[in-house]
This record gives C-alpha cells, structure tokens and sequence, in this order.
C-alpha cells in the first residue's frame, strides 16, 4: 500500500481474510485502516469492511472513526456520512478524544468555527493529552487571526508531540504571523537545520527579515529562495514580498521586470495589477500605472481604496477631470465619506486654478461640514478648505464670509500665514 502497489497489496488482504474465515472484525479494521491512512483515492474496499466491522462490533469507537475518515478522503465524499460515523463513535465512547477531534476538523472544512470550538473543547475534555487536538486550536485560532491564541495552543502541541521538523515548522510560522520575528527566526533556522529544503522556512527567512526592515539580508535571503526552487513552488506572496524588498533595495524596475514575470504567469490574478500600478506610482510612470489599475479592474471590482488610488493617478497625470469623476464614484457610493468629498475639492480646484468659478467651493464646504465634530483630527485638511473659501470670498469682495473662514484657519492654526495675509488684505478693501 505503501509504494501505491493496491493491486498486490488486496491479494495480501484477501489472504488475511481468508485465513481467518473472513470473522476476525480486528483484521478487517486494520485492513481499512491500511486503505484510509495509504493515501489512495478509492476507499470502497475499506468502507466495505469497516460497515461489516461496525455492524459485528457497535460498540467499536475506533472502527466508527475509521469509517468517517474513509467516506470523508473516499473519490467520492460524503462529509454527511462521516459526520453520522463521528457521532456514532462518541455514543459508543464519549471519551473518543479523536472521534471529537474528527468532528472538529469537518467543521473546520465546512466554516462552521462554532461548532468546531465545541467539538475540539469537548475532545479536550474527553482527553487533555491527546496532543493533535492542540494542533488543529491552534490552526482554528489561526484561521479566525487570533494569533496570540493560536500560539499558545501550538506551543502546548509541541511541548506535547513529537519533535519533527513539520511540528517545529508549524510552530515558527504562527511566531512569525503573531510578529513574534526574533523567536520565529530561532524556529526557522532551527527547522531548516534538519530540514533544509523546507519551502515555507526558506520563504519565511526573506519575509522576516523584510518585516524587521533588514532588507540587505532579506534581498539576499530571497534570491536563494528563488534560485533554489521553480516557479511552481512559489505563492503570490513571494512575488509581492520580493517586489518590495528590491524597492527598499533601490530596485525599482527589477521589481516591476519581476511583477511582470509573475503576471505572465497568472494574469488574472489583480494583486500582480496592483503591485504594478504601485510601482508604477512610484517611478512616476502615471499612464503605466492607470494601465495596471484598469487591468485590475476587469478582473476585481475597484474598493473606495482602489478608486482613491486610480483618481489620484489621474491626478499625478494632470488628468483633473478623470480624477473627479473617480472620486464622484466614491461620494456616491459613501456620501458621508468627509475624504471623498476633499479629493473631489482637491482635483476641482485644479480645473479651476484662478478660483474664479469656485468649482471647488461645494466640495470644501461638504468637507468641513462632515468633519465639524472632530476639527483636531482633520486640522490640516481643514485649514486647507478654509483657507480655499476665503480667497474665494476675498475674490467675490464678500468680506463677512472670507473673514469667517479665515478666522477659523486662524482658531486652527494661529501662525498660518496664508490666513493673516488675507485678512490683512481684507482691512485694505473698500
């Protein structure tokens, strides 16, 4: 079963039966168990048995497990009828630690993380020893992002199981997620001492030194985790970390040369899209950049953070009229979004830079309007507004309202000196 020989191995089975009339139950279990724990896709032979096993022997929590993990990996599942065998091994034995932890896992799969809760708990009640129960808290705890949680679930595992490098490796990697970088380097280093070729260790070793800013040694770190395994063992991530570890490296058109790469191989996927436009952005190469953003878009709706970032490429291209167009998508869809409504000023004072038609004007107002509950958290965008509606008042020779504003710019900042000058302008106007 092992070298994947069945055919072989079922001669060898039948054999067994054979010599013990087909009435041994412990026989047929160990047969099933062959089947479900070799790895094989048709586990029909191994459900046949352990129903017969089952049937013989109800009381056989063992066998029941079994026979849900057989109809759970068989080529064709049936979660439903592992589930029923789950329950029917914790009515013959409450006390099956692995029978709960069963029922944990499959909710797991299903996103039931209630019920998966109650079940691990309860495999924990039904045995505090039984180590695997650690492990899958610990990645129940991972999934739901409580990380600290989960770290304190896969260090009882550990200093319970046994010491492989997998356990170890598990162990670094929610280190390393609760940004616990100094510990989760130890693990790492210690990992890929007995396991050098650990894929997700070699990954890990460039991510924490990126994510502890020591970016000579994550360059580095990064390029022999390329160079020592192909494209199919990469993960969109790697392309996004090295991305970013050539830019803090003063790399910038290898990142993008990389982005591209990974987009050949993957174009549909958006965080390459994303990646490129930021880059983009970042060498000033706007028309590039809007190009990366649209390609992204005809894959991923656009988020307010989306939008944002392609008006304002817009708008680093002198393209003011596109630009408030973008942000007129986000005033409508959130129209009490205060920022929405300042990007909207922002651009509108640039189609109109003598401020003669005050097409920023409604936007400024809306601005300051949204964010009166809270001026100390939007100070500087508000002496900006302000700042705006006196001049325009001041051109309109509306003294009374271009005082208002820049009484306020002052009340926000007493030295601006945008502000003192207008209203010494206004004491000179007749």
């Amino acid at each position: 079963m092992q070298q994947n020989k069945t055919a072989e191995a079922q001669q060898l089975f039948d054999k067994a039966l054979a010599m013990t009339k087909n009435k041994d139950n412990n026989i047929k279990i160990q047969i099933g168990e062959a089947y479900v724990t070799s790895g094989v896709k048709d586990l029909s032979p191994a459900i046949k048995l352990l129903e017969e096993a089952v049937s013989k022997d109800p009381k056989n929590a063992n066998a029941y497990v079994l026979l849900g993990d057989a109809y759970l990996h068989n080529k064709t599942v049936d979660g439903g009828k592992a589930m029923a065998n789950y329950d029917k091994a914790i009515a013959a034995d409450g006390k099956s630690a692995k029978a709960h932890l069963r029922k944990g896992q499959l909710y797991v799969q299903s996103r039931n993380f209630t019920q998966a809760k109650e079940a691990l708990d309860a495999a924990v009640a039904a045995d505090p020893n039984y180590a695997p129960t650690y492990l899958e808290l610990a990645e129940l705890y991972y999934r739901a992002e409580q990380y600290p949680k989960s770290s304190e679930y896969i260090k009882k595992y550990v200093s319970m199981a046994e010491n492989t490098p997998e356990t170890r490796a598990k162990y670094a990697s929610i280190l390393y997620l609760t940004k616990d970088y100094a510990n989760a380097m130890n693990e790492i280093q210690s990992v890929l001492k007995s396991d050098p070729n650990n894929i997700a260790m070699n990954r890990l070793v460039a991510y924490n030194y990126y994510d502890t800013k020591q970016y000579d040694k994550a360059l580095e770190a990064m390029t022999a985790y390329f160079n020592k395994f192909d494209e199919s063992k990469r993960i969109p991530s790697d392309y996004e970390y090295y991305a970013n570890i050539l830019v803090e490296n003063k790399k910038p058109q290898e990142a993008v040369a990389l982005i591209e790469k990974a987009k050949q191989l993957d174009p549909k996927n958006p965080l390459y899209d994303d990646l490129l436009a930021k880059q983009y952005l970042s060498l000033k190469n706007y028309p590039k950049a809007i190009q990366a953003y649209k390609s992204k878009f005809a894959t991923t709706p656009p988020n307010n953070t989306d939008l944002f970032y392609y008006g304002y490429t817009h708008e680093l291209n002198d393209d003011y009229k596109t630009a408030d167009s973008v942000y007129t998508l986000i005033t409508t869809n959130n129209p009490t979004y205060a920022y929405g409504h300042f990007w909207r000023a922002r651009a509108n004072s640039n189609l109109d830079p003598d401020t003669k038609l005050g097409l920023a004007k409604p936007h400024y107002e809306e601005f300051i309007k949204l964010t009166s509950g809270d001026k100390e958290k939007y100070k500087k965008d508000l002496i900006t507004a302000n700042n705006y509606l006196g001049y325009y008042y001041y051109l309109k020779k509306d003294k009374a309202n271009a005082t208002k504003h820049w009484q306020e710019v002052k009340t926000l900042d007493p030295t601006n000196a945008d502000a003192t000058n207008g209203l010494n302008g206004l004491k000179a106007m007749k």
